[in-house]
C-alpha cells in the first residue's frame, strides 16, 4: 500500500463535514463530546455516497485499503476511506485516539474486546470478547479511549464495503493483539492509491 496526496479539493459535502469537525476540536471538549458530535456529523455524511470520489473506492483483492482524504494541518485529526473486499478483515488492534467509523456501502461486522489485565506490561494484553454489531450503510460506530477502542473490522459479506473513518491523530502505527498467546506487537499504517505508483512507504 502506498501513501497518496490529498492536494485534490475536497467535495463540497466533504468539505464541510471536515469543517464540522474542525468546529468541533476548536472548542476542546472532552472525547466523549467530541465522539457524540463527529458520530452525528458522519452519520449526515454517509447518507449519501456522492461526494466520494471514484478513485477513492478503488480496492484489491488481496487487502483492504485506505485512502488518506484529509489530514488536518494542526495534526488533530484525519478522514480516510477504506475499501473492503469480501474476507478482508484487520487484525485485532488499538488506537490511542478517539475515532468514529460510518459505512458508506455495504456493511462491516465490528467485534470489540475488553483488557483484562492491568496493561503495565506493553509486549502482553489478556483480552476477552466483549461484543459483535454488524455496521450496515449509514450506521455509525466509535473507538473511545482508553477501554472502548480494542476491536476487529471485516467485510463478512458477499459484496465490496467502503467505509469512512475520522481519527484524533495521524495514524503511523498501532498495536496489534494476539488473543491466544497475548502478545502485543506494534503494526506500522499505510495508505494506497493507485495513482502513486508501486513503491510503498509509511507516513
Amino acid at each position: 500500500m502506498t501513501a497518496m496526496s490529498t492536494a485534490s479539493p475536497l467535495a463540497p459535502a466533504l468539505h464541510d463535514y471536515v469543517r464540522t469537525i474542525e468546529t468541533v476540536l476548536d472548542r476542546r471538549p472532552a472525547n466523549r463530546v467530541i465522539i457524540r458530535e463527529v458520530s452525528v456529523a458522519t452519520k449526515e455524511l454517509c447518507a449519501s455516497d456522492r461526494w466520494l470520489d471514484e478513485r477513492h473506492r478503488v480496492g484489491h483483492p488481496d487487502y483492504y485499503t485506505r485512502h488518506l482524504l484529509h489530514r488536518d494541518p494542526h495534526n488533530r485529526f484525519v478522514v480516510l476511506a477504506l475499501v473492503w473486499q469480501p474476507g478482508q478483515m484487520t487484525p485485532i488492534h488499538d488506537h490511542s485516539c478517539w475515532g468514529v467509523m460510518g459505512l458508506v456501502e455495504n456493511s462491516l461486522e465490528e467485534i470489540c474486546y475488553d483488557r483484562l489485565d492491568d496493561g503495565k506490561r506493553p509486549d502482553f494484553a489478556e483480552l476477552e470478547q466483549s461484543r459483535g454489531t454488524d455496521v450496515g450503510r449509514g450506521g455509525v460506530a466509535y473507538l473511545l479511549p482508553p477501554y472502548e477502542e480494542i476491536h476487529r473490522i471485516g467485510n463478512t459479506s458477499g459484496k465490496p464495503t467502503v467505509s469512512l473513518h475520522v481519527y484524533g491523530r495521524d495514524l503511523d502505527e498501532v498495536n496489534v493483539f494476539d488473543q491466544i498467546t497475548g502478545k502485543v506487537s506494534p503494526m506500522r499504517i499505510k495508505y494506497y492509491s493507485p495513482e502513486c505508483g508501486k513503491a510503498p512507504f509509511v507516513i
